[in-house]
């Protein structure tokens, strides 16, 4: 059971409630690590936190940003400046956690060692697609097997900072660029990442920093001990809040009960299984129905007939969409 002005107070961490940030890079800082499996839907959980800025604008894949696998062994987005610690920190859990999946792949310590060290020179004239990749490690002498194993090879060089992911070459196919490698992690690299997790989350525990971490629970619950002075919780939001959040967004991800703020009932229909999120509406931090939109149709779809305040309010949502997508929205339906 949520405590009460725990939702109002993560959605204020979160940034979706006024005041919003007016920047990408604003929002990174707040939240620590965008989830980025889906540009897509990284730039809606940037657009859902700020005001004026555009889908076309945000430089996502800039370098500006590192997109890579981090927390959970899942791709995040974060600032190219923090990407160095966090590998150092999280890319040896990552690198354990997928040690097994490489053997049965054929990937062993000899071919991942040698592509390690073959593609500085693979990838030193600019970020290349997958395919090409594999084709110069093999021109180079490693050659990798069909199937899963190239991307758990690329996975486990992005474990060990050598390249992180580059600017999409097709809609959802990204490309590969040279990283330098992650530095060991520092003594206070745990109680730091703690700290931004607190920045953009409270209130929240050690438990949901481990969750949305994949630290542990011993290894959460002392960087939470260790932490100086946890970061003042933000001020609370005066008026509501009203929000078309997208697929696997930060705040229906960032904690250890990803229902809390979803009522009894329509778990489903926000959570479909296999770690998929539905877009969401949001009020005042409680999912009140899911959304989607097909070219110039929004369609909603709520757990419980929406009042009109709240009709007007997700209206007014669908035009900014339109607005940051720079595509028209002309129709709009919001349930009986």
């Amino acid at each position: 059971m949520m405590r009460p002005g725990a939702l109002a107070g993560r959605t204020a961490s979160q940034l979706l409630a006024a005041p919003r940030a007016t920047s990408v890079a604003e929002v990174v800082e707040r939240i620590g690590a965008l989830q980025a499996q889906d540009l897509s839907a990284t730039a809606l959980a940037v657009r859902a936190r700020s005001s004026g800025l555009t889908a076309d604008s945000l430089g996502l894949d800039g370098p500006e940003y590192v997109r890579t696998w981090l927390m959970r062994g899942t791709l995040h987005l974060v600032a190219a400046a923090d990407a160095g610690w966090m590998l150092g920190l999280l890319g040896p859990i990552n690198r354990a956690k997928g040690a097994r999946r490489r053997a049965q792949l054929g990937l062993d310590d000899a071919v991942c060692s040698r592509a390690v060290a073959a593609l500085p020179e693979v990838l030193g004239d600019g970020p290349l697609g997958r395919a090409e990749v594999v084709a110069r490690l093999a021109s180079a002498g490693v050659v990798i097997g069909p199937g899963q194993a190239a991307p758990h090879l690329l996975a486990y060089a992005a474990s060990l900072g050598v390249l992180a992911l580059g600017p999409e070459v097709a809609r959802g196919k990204a490309s590969y660029r040279l990283l330098d490698p992650a530095p060991p992690p520092t003594a206070d690299a745990a109680a730091e990442l703690a700290r931004r997790y607190l920045v953009g989350h409270q209130p929240a525990g050690w438990a949901d920093f481990a969750a949305w971490s994949g630290l542990g629970l011993r290894r959460a619950e002392a960087a939470f001990a260790a932490l100086d002075e946890p970061p003042r919780p933000p001020r609370l939001p005066a008026g509501s809040s009203v929000r078309l959040v997208g697929h696997f967004d930060p705040y229906l991800l960032g904690y250890a009960d990803k229902t809390a703020a979803v009522p009894s009932g329509y778990v489903s229909r926000v959570r479909t299984g296999g770690g998929f999120v539905t877009p969401t509406v949001l009020v005042d931090g409680t999912a009140v129905a899911t959304w989607r939109r097909n070219g110039s149709a929004l369609s909603v779809e709520p757990f419980t007939p929406l009042d009109e305040p709240t009709r007007a309010a997700v209206e007014a949502e669908a035009a900014d969409l339109s607005r940051f997508l720079a595509t028209p929205i002309s129709k709009i339906h919001t349930g009986p």
